[in-house]
């Protein structure tokens, strides 16, 4: 049964009891009233009757007759009293009251209000009276009171059931639309909200509402952000009871342990194969403790260890009760291969490093060897050609003509041992610097490659840096001037070195730019004879600290770029 059907059964009922029970205080009222009023009247009649035989007899004398029989019948008629009037002889007079003409009660109604009055008897000499009370005509007045006041009680019942059925509904329309919104709920529409109600009292139960659906709806939504969060990150995630059992996994620790278990809700975390602290991590589930980044293994399926981290933080409930423990694994394995492969790398790089400047510090060693003892020793040897040339010149022509040709032949390699030299240790880089040596090189390519056009763009200050710098731009000037004159087929090249402040890293850095308008090239791996030559380039950019970028495509060229930053340990 719904609120709406008991209100109006409650009400109707309270207004069906209100009714009877003011029906039957105005029918006690009305007997009371009926009956007191009879008495009252058989009083005034004996009275009246006593008044007018005061000092007379009853005697059937004609005048004296009928002025008793017109005042017995006068108080029957008005007063509702049937008199009866006796003398000596029987009876002389009967006063019946008047029929009622009106509107007859009921005979219940009647049996309800006829009063229980005894007759009254009055004695007069040798005569007596007695008076009946006959209240048909005062109860069919009562009756007509009476009906008039349940008809207008009806026809009030019946407009304050009709104004309680609308007002009821009325009232109860807001909770139609709040049980509407809260079926919607349970449908999972929590973005229903309720309207403003002219009610106070409803309209902050619908204030209340949607403040409890906004709190709702950001609760499933950052749930179920939480659960796909879980669902889609990539560390195992596992909720433990105090025991150590997993009570919830995510789909990355079913991958994890898939090889072990099919299902891993129900099993103990600590015997599921860990090959490294297996009774600190039985210790950390059972007492619930909070442990970040445990470093341990576990055996995998093909019989490989992957390295994990370990973290636990404590599960609480609502009342800050601890229930359990969350465990989050981590599989480092290709992050440990990564850091061994870096290091790897770091070291090769420091070994190449070395390596270079021990190649750098042979090559000026051999330099200075080929310039101090092979120079003096062809000086020498020329020297004393020169000299036998001259004295032979004319009485010995062999001689002559060998002294010559040991002349031409230590010019020769003279000019072998100056290359090898320069090749080797460009003597300038040491003795007046950077930009002469490259001014130098550039100017020696242009000599023995006329047909390319080569320009040398130096910006900022350059003349301040150590000689694993110089020496580090010389040779990666070098190398791209070498691969771009043998196999670009260029027209055109340009060198250009900047020393510029970097914004970002608030400190300067240099940049060298080697662009040519040859060919072109696929960048790929370097494995070529090419490609060695840039990865000799890329190495002695990236042991400085900086950054090697090649640009190339088949007919639009090759372009270097190449970025050093320039910290104190760069400078003189």
């Amino acid at each position: 049964m719904s609120l709406k059907v008991k209100v109006h059964l409650f009400f109707a009922v309270l207004l069906i009891t209100s009714l009877l029970a003011s029906t039957g205080v105005l029918i006690n009222n009305a007997r009371h009233s009926v009956k007191i009023e009879m008495e009252d009247t058989m009083a005034a009649a004996a009275r009246l009757m006593t008044v007018s035989l005061s000092g007379a007899s009853l005697n059937r004398e004609l005048g004296v007759y009928e002025h008793l029989h017109e005042l017995v019948k006068a108080l029957g008629e008005i007063r509702s009293l049937h008199i009866l009037l006796f003398d000596s002889k029987g009876l002389l007079f009967e006063g019946e009251p008047q029929a009622n003409n009106g509107v007859k009660p009921p005979d219940w109604f009647v049996k309800l209000l006829f009063p229980k009055i005894k007759p009254l008897t009055k004695r007069f000499g040798s005569g007596h009276m007695v008076i009946y009370a006959a209240p048909l005509q005062e109860i069919g007045d009562r009756w007509l009171d009476l009906r008039g006041i349940l008809e207008l009680g009806f026809g009030i019942f019946i407009f304050v059931g009709l104004f309680l059925y609308w007002g009821v509904g009325w009232l109860l329309k807001p909770l139609d639309r709040l049980l509407a919104a809260l079926s919607g709920f349970e449908r999972g529409d929590l973005h229903l909200r309720l309207p403003n109600f002219s009610l106070p009292e409803m309209n902050q139960i619908s204030q209340t509402f949607n403040r409890m659906g906004q709190t709702l709806e950001r609760s499933i939504e950052e749930n179920r952000r939480l659960a796909t969060l879980v669902k889609q990150t990539g560390d195992a995630i596992l909720s433990l009871d105090h025991a150590g059992n997993i009570t919830f996994c995510n789909p990355a620790a079913e991958r994890l342990f898939s090889h072990q278990t099919t299902l891993l809700v129900g099993e103990a975390l600590a015997n599921l194969g860990f090959t490294e602290y297996r009774s600190r991590i039985a210790e950390i589930l059972e007492s619930c403790e909070t442990v970040e980044n445990l470093e341990t293994g576990l055996l995998l399926a093909d019989g490989e260890t992957a390295a994990i981290l370990f973290s636990t933080v404590p599960l609480h409930d609502a009342d800050e009760i601890v229930r359990g423990v969350i465990c989050t694994l981590r599989d480092i394995t290709e992050h440990k291969q990564a850091e061994a492969a870096e290091n790897q790398l770091r070291e090769t790089r420091l070994l190449a490093h070395h390596m270079a400047e021990a190649q750098e510090a042979e090559r000026r060693h051999l330099a200075r060897e080929l310039h101090d003892e092979l120079g003096q020793c062809l000086t020498a040897i020329k020297t004393d050609a020169v000299l036998i040339r001259n004295r032979s010149e004319t009485n010995e022509p062999k001689v002559y003509r060998s002294a010559q040709a040991i002349i031409d032949v230590a010019s020769h390699i003279y000019d072998v041992v100056h290359n090898m030299i320069t090749r080797l240790r460009p003597s300038p880089l040491d003795d007046l610097g950077l930009i002469p040596t490259l001014e130098e090189c550039i100017s020696a390519w242009q000599k023995r490659q006329p047909d390319i056009a080569f320009t040398l763009t130096v910006s900022g200050k350059l003349d301040n840096l150590n000689e694993a710098m110089n020496m580090t731009v010389f040779r990666v000037v070098q190398e791209a001037i070498t691969n771009a004159v043998r196999h670009a087929d260029a027209s055109e090249m340009g060198v250009s070195i900047t020393n510029q402040f970097n914004e970002e890293s608030k400190q300067n850095q240099l940049i060298i730019e080697i662009v040519d308008n040859g060919k072109g090239m696929e960048i790929q791996d370097f494995h070529s004879d090419v490609d060695f030559g840039l990865l000799g380039m890329r190495e002695r950019a990236h042991s400085l600290g900086g950054t090697f970028i090649l640009e190339s495509s088949l007919g639009a060229g090759v372009a270097i770029h190449v970025t050093i930053p320039l910290g104190a340990d760069k400078t003189v």
